[in-house]
Parts: structure tokens; sequence; C-alpha cells
């Protein structure tokens, strides 16, 4: 019966990391075009992604003692918070009040920065792969910035406005792309070097990002133009 669920999960987990892969380009694409379309991608996006992030766990609890386990372990941590924050960006732009849920998850994203930093400083010591203690640091420190971004924003979320709240969502949502893409590179793409496959979907898709944080910023500018 172990034996059953072990490889449901394993198999559910390609599949939702597939879907991952073809709903997330259709969500990006319809960002501006078409509002209808960009929600429905967005939710097969966000829930095949859950799905993700669920069975990553139980490939934790499989594997506790593998660095790679390990590893995604945090980073499954660091997409779901990531996910609830683009989702309650939404919420938040309609004018709901911010709420213990997204200080819960800020909470457990403050816990996942100490749990990847340290766990670099872990593999370094004990003189493992040099690979795993760059990638928990990176991360790790990644955690902490999201942790100081969430606290600045839900400390004075009258400070922020429609659009601001919309960036968050855009450029939230397009980390959780990120991360998608990474893992699809590092367990497919073996014929390229290490690096490229853990960090070259984040060299490639922070300039979509940083395209859509500035189309948002002209939408701003516009709109004050013509107030």
């Amino acid at each position: 019966m172990l034996d059953i669920l072990s490889s449901f999960s394993l198999y559910s987990h390609i599949v939702a990391g597939s879907v991952t892969l073809l709903s997330g380009p259709v969500a990006i694409f319809y960002n501006f075009k078409n509002p209808g379309n960009h929600r429905i991608a967005g939710k097969i996006f966000y829930y095949a992604m859950l799905w993700v992030v669920l069975t990553s766990f139980i490939g934790f609890l499989k594997y506790p003692d593998q660095p790679f386990y390990q590893f995604l372990l945090g980073i499954a941590v660091l997409v779901l918070a990531g996910l609830l924050r683009g989702v309650r960006s939404i919420f938040l732009m309609k004018g709901s009040q911010v709420s213990r849920l997204d200080w819960g998850y800020t909470a457990l994203l403050a816990l996942n920065a100490v749990y990847m930093l340290g766990m670099s400083v872990w593999h370094g010591i004990n003189g493992d792969n040099v690979i795993f203690p760059i990638l928990f640091g990176v991360f790790g420190l990644n955690s902490s910035m999201d942790v100081r971004l969430n606290w600045k924003t839900f400390s004075k979320p009258e400070q922020m406005s429609s659009l601001n709240w919309m960036r968050m969502h855009s450029m939230t949502m397009l980390g959780a792309f990120i991360a998608s893409t990474t893992a699809f590179t590092v367990n497919a793409a073996h014929f390229l070097p290490w690096w490229a496959q853990w960090f070259g979907p984040t060299l490639l898709l922070v300039p979509v990002q940083i395209y859509f944080s500035k189309k948002i910023q002209n939408l701003g500018n516009k709109s004050k133009s013509v107030a």
C-alpha cells in the first residue's frame, strides 16, 4: 500500500508539474490581453502548483537524509508562501484586510529562511558538494527578502495602491513559475551545467518580471496623467 501511495505521489507530482509548465505561459500571455482567460489559466496553475508543493513534502518525508530532498523542502515552503501571497494580493487589492493567514505564511517563511541558511552552513562545514551550500544560501536569502517585503507591506497596507497589489501578484506568481521551470530543468536538462539547471530559469524569466512590473507602473502613470 505504501509503495502504491509513493508511486502515485511521484507520478502525480510529474503530471502536476507538467500542467504548471503549460498553464503558466498561458496565464502570462493573457495577463493584460484577456482577464477571463488569465484567471482560468491562473487557477489551473495555482492548484497544480499546490499539488507539486504537497508531493514535494511527501518526497522529503521519504528521503529526509538526502540533501536534494532537504533542499526541495525549503523550496516547497518558499513556493507555498509565494502562491498564498500571489492570491492574497488580489483579495487585498479588492479591499480585504491583512489577516492572520498573511502573517502566518510570513512566519513560515521566516522559519524557512533560518532552516535554509542553517543548512547552507551545515552542508558547508561537513564538506558536502559545494552546490548545496550555495543553493541553500541563495534561496535562504530569497526567503529572508520575502519576509522583509511581507513585513513592510502587511504592516502598512494603507500605503499600497491597487496597482501595487497587482504588481505584487504578478511578480509573486511569476516567481512560482520560475520555481516550476527550475524543477523541470534540474530533473530533465542534465546536459546543462549545474548552475544553468538551477539558475538558468531565473536568469531568463526575471526580465519578464521586470517587464510586467514596468508595464503595471506605466498603467499607474497613465492614470495619473488622465486625472
